[in-house]
């Protein structure tokens, strides 16, 4: 079967509006068009892929950050200050996703226009693949250190391998893939947590003796929510990717509470448990000092399994804006490819490079939930006839000036400082310049883009 592309005039499109509803979801996933009425999912179905997305090692490692500063009261009050500042932002976002029924990527073309939205849709994706090249990096790693007489299955970089390729299965089929996965894994996460958050207690002599802990360094509840930010604030830019299968905005903001307020601080808080009941650094080498070798692989796996899955999907999202490619053959491709950056060893030198993108993201997030709230009261258009400005030259600056003064001011979070800069800079820009069109460079009509098969 040969699949091509055609643009089609207007006459045209009704006639071939039904083939398209039909074939998007197989072949893109609707990466690029809205998800129909049809296709929306529970609530539950929602919440337990954000949850799959929020339940991270780099979560644990960020509990584990806090146990070298925080005494448990501390790090509680900062995990839950964190985590409501990651809801609120990705609420707004969420909530956009769900109404419109597009993803991150495809809420970027009003604001920032429609050549200008393949900038966030090429950031996007440069991060999220990043971060997954680094994971299965990690990955590979840890189950060597786990299982050092494992065999050749074991070696870091051949289990980084088959790490990166289960990771990328799931994404490849998509939302629905993303769905199963999650509620098959993250029960058993939580489960298999709870026994070895129970089995840490137990050893440092119960939550009285652990309560009382006070570690030697001091870095304050204000660094804490830093730190519990920071290791979210990415991922929360793309809530709308996940949310634009949700049925309504309670649904999205259902989605977001759990996956933030719930699993997010529930695995930030089991990385800090373990570590200061045991001084292992993370929450499967906890469990293995205790003696839960099994656990502790369920927990690895599926907790990078169900974020780098979510961190490919979002990605291929992201490029399907830019490229007129099957986002299967996308999530193939740059799944590969990133996998065997991990497993060479290379995202390494990546990692500052990461930080200065994720530092980038929250700035761009709060320019699409300025246009989408502040500016356009929630009325976006998509589809044939939308016309969209090729480039909006505010929304690219309040995006520079928010991410610049997010990466070089200290004070707070440098996320959350980023995003509300851009956020209130470009309100004023468009209040200033949008009626006179200043700023808004060209003009892109969109045309039915219509899938058609041919051959069998």
């Amino acid at each position: 079967m040969i699949i091509t592309y055609n643009s089609l005039s207007y006459t045209g499109l009704m006639e071939g509006y039904s083939m398209t509803r039909k074939t998007d979801v197989v072949v893109n996933d609707y990466a690029t068009s809205r998800v129909p009425a049809d296709q929306k999912k529970s609530d539950w179905d929602v919440a337990i892929v954000t949850a799959g997305f929020c339940i991270a090692m780099s979560g644990l490692f960020t509990g584990s950050a806090m146990a070298a500063g925080l005494t448990f009261q501390q790090a509680l009050i900062a995990a839950i200050l964190g985590n409501t500042i990651l809801t609120i932002y990705g609420t707004f976002l969420g909530i956009a996703g769900a109404k419109e029924g597009v993803s991150t990527s495809m809420l970027a073309r009003h604001s920032f226009g429609r050549q200008g939205s393949k900038l966030v849709s090429l950031v996007l994706a440069l991060t999220m693949l990043g971060w997954f090249s680094v994971q299965v990096g990690f990955f590979g790693t840890t189950i060597h250190a786990m299982f050092p007489s494992g065999g050749f299955l074991t070696n870091a970089k051949v289990s980084g391998f088959w790490g990166g390729i289960l990771m990328l299965l799931t994404a490849y089929y998509g939302y629905k893939g993303l769905s199963l996965l999650s509620k098959i894994v993250i029960p058993l996460i939580f489960v298999t947590s709870i026994i070895g958050i129970a089995a840490a207690v137990n050893q440092s002599g119960g939550w009285s003796a652990l309560s009382i802990i006070v570690p030697e360094a001091r870095i304050g509840i204000s660094t804490g929510i830093v730190i519990a930010v920071g290791s979210f604030a990415a991922g929360a830019s793309a809530q709308a990717d996940i949310t634009r299968y949700a049925k309504s905005a309670k649904s999205a903001v259902i989605a977001t509470i759990f996956g933030y307020l719930g699993a997010n601080l529930f695995v930030i808080m089991a990385g800090f448990i373990t570590t200061l009941a045991t001084g292992a650094g993370d929450l499967p080498n906890a469990m293995l000092m205790l003696g839960l070798g099994i656990p502790a692989l369920i927990v690895l796996i599926g907790a990078q399994w169900t974020t780098n899955d979510n961190n490919l999907y979002t990605a291929s999202l992201g490029l399907a804006n830019i490229l007129k490619v099957k986002k299967s053959v996308i999530v193939l491709v740059t799944g590969v490819l990133a996998t065997l950056v991990g497993v060479a060893g290379l995202a390494d030198y990546f990692i500052g490079w990461l930080v200065i993108l994720g530092t980038g993201v929250p700035p761009m997030a709060g320019v699409i939930v300025a246009d989408y709230y502040a500016v356009k009261n929630q009325k976006y258009d998509y589809g044939a006839g939308t016309t969209y400005a090729n480039w909006n030259v505010w929304a690219v600056v309040s995006w520079a000036v928010g991410g610049i003064f997010g990466y070089f001011v200290h004070w707070g979070s440098g996320s959350v400082n980023s995003l509300v800069i851009s956020f209130v800079l470009y309100v004023v820009l468009m209040k200033v310049f949008d009626k006179s069109r200043i700023g808004h460079i060209g003009e892109h009509i969109e045309q039915p883009l219509i899938l058609e098969t041919e051959g069998a």
